[in-house]
């Protein structure tokens, strides 16, 4: 394989994973609002 296809290779897993981390915790952060929101109904 060409060292160009190689480097194209990792930068491409790398979107990925960024992708999936963003997602992750933006996920995470959501859950943790929702379950703030819903624990103190009154203080929002």
């Amino acid at each position: 394989m060409p060292p160009a296809f190689m480097e194209k290779d990792v930068n491409e897993s790398a979107m990925n994973l960024l992708i999936w981390g963003v997602l992750l915790l933006g996920g995470i952060g959501a859950f943790v609002i929702w379950g703030l929101a819903n624990a103190y109904p009154a203080g929002i």
